[in-house]
């Protein structure tokens, strides 16, 4: 995974990202890159192979190293490395982002229903009191709020759905946070999500992904208001 210590490979992917390097574009020789970041080529050679692997470059044999379409042809890790970096995260890739959790979220709840009951539904209840404790402080309401959320992907018993679900991590804590700090939100939000649990408890999908679509929509349009997008 790319670190923000990895200087540069930060220079070259803010590069990238920037425009500076645009898709189809070959780098420069190594010798001059290693001379504008003032690194050896062995360091030089080691950042590319990072930014590699994270789909933003691609090497050919006898040709040169290219930048790719990062829109096409990024991996996971690097969505994971801009969430968790606060790196260059533009509104269409947050909107992005949530509407890829709102799709996974809503198939989880299906399957969490499904495998759902009582036992179930109480280890939500404790997490949504828990929530209710937590009001009046964003961060921390958001954080619970997380929990909650993860708690019912796990109970898909899917373990891909729950890996998907923590890439979005990142984001989903600063959505969250914002959205929590107008408090009045949180008030509909527990009501939305008192349903989810009862649907959980009766295994009823239906009314399981009618609240938590309810409750993603609110959060978002919430949110976007905030956010002015």
């Amino acid at each position: 995974m790319l670190k923000k210590n990895d200087h540069v490979a930060v220079k070259l992917e803010r590069e990238i990202l920037s425009g500076v390097y645009r898709p189809g574009d070959r780098l420069p020789p190594e010798r001059e890159l290693a001379e504008k970041y003032q690194v050896s080529r062995s360091i030089l050679r080691e950042g590319i192979r990072h930014l590699s692997g994270l789909g933003l470059l691609r090497t050919e044999p006898q040709s040169g190293t290219y930048v790719t379409d990062y829109r096409k042809e990024a991996s996971l890790e690097f969505l994971i490395y801009l969430l968790d970096n606060n790196e260059t995260l533009d509104k269409e890739i947050f909107q992005a982002v949530n509407e890829f959790r709102e799709i996974l979220e809503a198939g989880c709840a299906e399957k969490a229903a499904l495998r759902g009951g009582p036992e179930k539904a109480a280890a939500l209840e404790i997490i949504l009191a828990e929530m209710k404790e937590r009001r009046g402080d964003p961060a921390a309401l958001a954080a619970a709020d997380y929990r909650f959320h993860a708690c019912f992907v796990e109970q898909t018993e899917n373990l891909a759905l729950r890996i998907l679900f923590n890439a979005c991590k990142s984001v989903y804590l600063f959505y969250t946070e914002e959205f929590y700090r107008e408090d009045e939100n949180a008030a509909v939000t527990f009501g939305q999500l008192e349903r989810f649990i009862g649907g959980i408890a009766r295994r009823d999908p239906s009314e399981t992904v009618a609240a938590l679509k309810e409750a993603l929509n609110y959060g978002r349009d919430k949110v976007y208001k905030s956010l002015n997008f």
